[in-house]
């Protein structure tokens, strides 16, 4: 019975020893999920981010910060991420994100109100670019953005997902939910603008150029209907290849009809370089439907650089994507100068007055009214009418050239606010207000 009294001791000994490990265990795993705050800093809101693995040891990192309570973010810059797919898409890649934020909010509860919920920031590196396999086998990507690496691809198969199953890490992964988050954003101001050009277009023309016009409505019904935002159709090549092939041909009638409308202003200013003031007025009504054309196709036109280079998601350069509309937007820019100087031409010798919105007698008119002049100067001009002479200034003026130029979104780190429960994509705005074009 002796050995009993040296078993027990150690025995107790050693369940101390266990006990005294599991709690230290304990403490570290809790030390991990606190978030410490901070005033002026973006501070971390997990201890670990997640990894992507890399054929070279290079990680691609997804930050998951909490925003300082003072944190200010322009309202305007906020776009709400709404598809369902596209958040179920970011939670998949960055799992530990919507619980930390659900740990957060229930530990900060009596801290936070309705009006100032917690902010937290998601930086996804995006603008992958595939490139030739090193491996048999394996294909590898370049990655940009605030970082640069080679990582491996595996490329999901989200078909066969269910809600509950986690993606594995993989540069493919990040790559699609960036293009996801910038192709939904991008594609709705998209579909704004080609929603305006629509009611724009409704309110020119008349019952001669009729077919023209139904060419022109079709064109921007088309290309509405690619910039409907899918996620299915941005994860699937087929689907995508089949929108680039529907856009080529959409481009290719877009300029066709700008390239005969370019070619009518130039025959018109060519027939008639020397008109009367009655002819005038008639050429102003017919360069009023013609411009309205043409500002509508080269504005289309953009659009659809836009959504080719969205669609190519980062592999169709910027360039490439907007070659036509460079070269329409030059050539109607100078049909514009031309009409400009034409009109220029016809305001100086018919002796319009822009600025006092009237144009000088002439003829029989002029010296039955001379004589009334020499005592009151109004007696030499006819007043016209406001809208013709805005008409003939808008019309002598030059198209603009797009105060931004195109940005390469696909190259820049994607921004997402999760801030009440929602995911927000925060896009840039330009110094002039206005919202970067894709």
């Amino acid at each position: 019975m002796d050995y009993l009294w040296v078993i027990i001791p150690t025995a107790i000994v050693v369940a101390l020893i266990i006990i005294f490990a599991l709690k230290s265990r304990s403490k570290r795993l809790c030390s991990a999920d606190d978030i410490v705050g901070g005033e002026n800093n973006l501070v971390p809101a997990v201890s670990q981010s997640m990894k992507i693995s890399s054929s070279q040891e290079t990680g691609i990192i997804i930050p998951v910060e909490l925003l300082p309570a003072t944190t200010q973010i322009d309202e305007g810059r906020m776009f709400e991420i709404t598809d369902s797919t596209v958040i179920a898409r970011i939670s998949q890649t960055i799992p530990g994100a919507a619980q930390t934020v659900a740990n957060t909010a229930a530990k900060n509860i009596a801290k936070e109100t309705l009006s100032n919920p917690n902010m937290f920031l998601v930086k996804i590196p995006s603008g992958a670019t595939l490139v030739n396999p090193t491996k048999k086998g394996v294909q590898y990507a370049t990655y940009r953005g605030a970082k640069k690496g080679l990582a491996e691809v595996v490329k999901p198969d989200f078909s066969k997902m269910t809600k509950a199953t986690s993606l594995a890490n993989g540069v493919a992964n990040v790559m699609n939910v960036g293009s996801l988050v910038v192709g939904q954003y991008y594609m709705s101001e998209i579909s704004s603008k080609l929603e305006i050009m629509t009611k724009s277009i409704d309110r020119i023309g008349d019952f001669q150029d009729r077919e023209f016009k139904s060419r022109i409505l079709s064109v921007i019904t088309l290309v509405s209907e690619i910039s409907q935002f899918s996620s299915e159709i941005m994860e699937n090549d087929d689907q995508r290849n089949l929108k680039l092939a529907a856009l080529d041909n959409l481009k290719a009638t877009s300029t066709e009809l700008l390239g005969q409308v370019n070619i009518t202003i130039s025959d018109i200013i060519q027939k008639t370089p020397n008109p009367d003031y009655k002819d005038y007025q008639s050429k102003v009504d017919d360069f009023k439907k013609l411009v309205g054309y043409q500002n509508t196709l080269v504005a289309v036109l953009e659009e659809i650089s836009k959504l080719t280079y969205l669609l190519g998601k980062g592999l169709i350069s910027i360039e490439r994507s907007y070659a036509s509309f460079n070269k329409y937007l030059e050539l109607s820019m100078q049909t514009r100068c031309l009409l400009g100087q034409w009109h220029d031409k016809q305001v100086k010798v018919l002796r319009i007055d822009l600025e006092k919105e009237r144009i000088s007698k002439a003829g029989f008119e002029a010296v039955v009214s001379a004589i009334p002049g020499l005592f009151d100067n109004k007696y030499k001009y006819n007043e016209l009418s406001q809208s013709f002479i805005n008409e003939i200034s808008t019309q002598a003026q030059t198209i603009p050239e797009s105060s931004t130029k195109p940005k390469e979104v696909y190259d820049a780190d994607v921004e997402i606010v999760i801030k009440g429960g929602k995911y927000y994509y925060l896009h840039e705005v330009a110094d002039n207000g206005q919202e970067t074009t894709a």
